[in-house]
């Protein structure tokens, strides 16, 4: 009897310690190998972020292909709908850049045009004034080549690093892609195996698990979906008002707005910056107007369209919102923009239907 209760007892406390005594000593060791299986499985966690995006487009095009085809090939209904929304992401990158690089090639033609003048007298004063007052016979020609080879040898690394990380970023994408179309063909099959694994392990916390998944999900669902319509609102708005003003680049401005409006409070000033430096080198008048125009259209986005659009989807306060963004921006740069608001939202609602929970039971 006294040995059941201490090894009920002290048996899981000795364990621990040893364990932690283990971890702490071969502590390089853990980390190592830690850091190998994190970097491993890097495109298997952006497939999965990316097959949960594609996700909610998919659901679209499955809605209307059940829509369109409501009794005949539904067993290629998966296989075509993925198609169409890799296809149609594909579309959308190619619209946006087909509608960019060109302006931005006119626009650097431009600055070019304008500061020839500047650059051709740099150019003439190096070419006059480098090699004036050097003799030489007092040129050390070894410590030259050295050095020479030695900047040689850092074009060659740099080279090499750089082709490695295109490389490693090329075959990353494949396997993300291929990934992320497995998910996406057996997403049924894979949320069965989860709730059946909660089942098995957490039989009495099963409710309150799927409830906190399906709050994270509808969170991070409604906030890219609501967040991409503003967005796609937003680009539109601004090309049509630009092209009414007779203000220069407007695609291009109507896109990089479009693809700036995805990132929350930010967004708007770097997509304004932008804007304003390139039409500043055509007119400094047209600028101002743009300014005023994109100023303007700003204010009546958070009043009217944002709130319609998003805030109804994110249901967070805007303190939060902008919490939220600051944190993320200070973790990890404009992906953390993205990512902290739906993230604080869920919260947010999970910490809201907990207390609604308690106020009934505090009021007995």
């Amino acid at each position: 009897m006294k040995r059941s209760i201490l090894e009920k007892h002290y048996l899981p406390i000795f364990v621990t310690l040893f364990a932690l005594y283990l971890a702490i000593h071969y502590w390089p060791t853990i980390a190592k190998f830690a850091g190998n299986i994190g970097h491993a499985t890097i495109p298997l966690l952006a497939g999965a972020v990316l097959a949960y995006v594609i996700n909610i487009l998919l659901n679209q095009w499955e809605l209307l292909y059940t829509k369109v085809l409501p009794h005949g090939a539904q067993k290629f209904k998966r296989g075509v709908c993925i198609a169409l929304s890799y296809v149609s992401i594909i579309v959308i990158i190619s619209l946006v850049l087909w509608l960019v690089i060109p302006e931005v090639i006119a626009c650097v033609k431009l600055l070019l045009a304008h500061h020839s003048r500047l650059i051709q007298r740099t150019i003439d004063y190096i070419s006059n004034h480098s090699f004036k007052y050097i003799d030489p016979d007092k040129i050390n020609w070894s410590k030259l080549v050295n050095q020479a080879s030695v900047g040689v040898g850092g074009t060659f690394k740099i080279v090499k690093s750089t082709a490695s990380k295109v490389i490693s970023f090329g075959t990353t994408s494949i396997i993300a892609i291929f990934f992320s179309v497995y998910l996406l063909i057996f997403k049924e099959m894979l949320q069965r195996q989860f709730t059946k694994l909660i089942d098995l392990l957490l039989p009495k916390a099963k409710h309150q698990i799927m409830y906190v998944v399906r709050v994270f999900d509808n969170s991070f669902s409604s906030y890219i979906s609501g967040q991409c319509k503003d967005a796609v609102i937003l680009g539109l708005c601004c090309f049509l008002g630009m092209t009414i003003l007779r203000l220069p680049y407007a695609y291009m401005m109507g896109a990089v707005t479009t693809v700036t409006a995805l990132i929350p409070i930010i967004g708007a000033i770097l997509g304004a910056s932008v804007g304003l430096v390139i039409i500043f080198a055509v007119s400094p008048v047209k600028a101002l107007i743009f300014l005023i125009f994109i100023i303007v259209l700003q204010q009546l986005d958070n009043r009217i369209t944002y709130p319609i659009v998003v805030g109804k989807t994110i249901d967070l306060p805007s303190v939060w919102v902008f919490v939220a963004v600051m944190v993320g921006g200070g973790v990890s740069g404009i992906i953390g923009m993205m990512f902290t608001v739906p993230l604080f939202s869920a919260f947010y609602r999970l910490i809201r239907d907990r207390a609604a929970l308690r106020e009934p039971q505090q009021d007995k």
